[in-house]
């Protein structure tokens, strides 16, 4: 059994030295990749990250390095074209936008500035930001058997709407299990979130390692049932 798992955040360039990045570690990552290394029904675990996130030190990974968008979408697609994957765990904060143009608030739509190294010198710097591709939306495509977890993040939300747009995320995405969070409840000292089914049924977990443990043993038991109804 072949695990894919993203984790950390994405990085989008302003110039060759600046950039736009999120808060993510990748810290609920390693510790879902190291659940599954444990399971001796899992092969390979695929492990695609940004360089400051944390790692899976499981002699079963392979860490899979990148920045962008654009970056995390190639590494995907190569990936996709050497390998069969069976689960994909989807943990990774994606950028939802990415640098369009810098300028300036006086010459917005005449020049856009170099993109180098931008000077410092400049008083009123204008980043136009566009939407990025949605990855979550491209498994669907990319690999249409392998059992899918999407992750939902909200601040200070009610449960109630947490839930919701958290099965909007499965629904739409075609996801076998979306892992819903809030902001508010998240801490060094716990992580409370809510492992959503197709039947939008839903259970609490309230440390990183109970939602480790948790989603790996939901997988591993939805990709056995498949198999066993062939």
């Amino acid at each position: 059994m072949n695990i894919l798992i993203t984790a950390g955040g994405t990085t989008e360039k302003i110039d060759n030295v600046r950039s736009i990045s999120n808060a993510s570690t990748g810290r609920l990552g390693r510790l879902i990749a190291n659940a599954f290394s444990a399971r001796t029904e899992v092969g390979k675990i695929f492990y695609v990250c940004g360089k400051t996130a944390a790692r899976s030190e499981s002699e079963k990974a392979e860490i899979i390095y990148i920045d962008s968008v654009a970056s995390v979408e190639s590494a995907l697609r190569d990936l996709f074209a050497r390998a069969t994957v069976d689960i994909i765990i989807h943990s990774m904060a994606v950028s939802d936008y990415r640098v369009k143009t810098v300028t300036t608030v006086s010459e917005f739509g005449k020049t856009t500035l170099d993109s180098g190294k931008i000077s410092s010198d400049v008083d009123d710097l204008l980043l136009v930001m566009e939407r990025t591709p949605k990855i979550i939306a491209m498994f669907q495509q990319m690999a249409p058997q392998s059992t899918l977890v999407g992750f939902k993040l909200l601040d200070n939300a009610p449960l109630e709407t947490l839930i919701d747009r958290g099965f909007g995320v499965l629904t739409q995405n075609h996801c076998t299990f979306v892992l819903a969070n809030d902001l508010n409840d998240i801490s060094n000292e716990q992580h409370v979130g809510y492992l959503i089914d197709k039947a939008k049924h839903f259970t609490k977990f309230e440390t990183k390692q109970a939602i480790a443990e948790a989603i790996v043993s939901a997988t591993i038991e939805e990709r056995m049932r498949k198999s066993s109804n062939r």
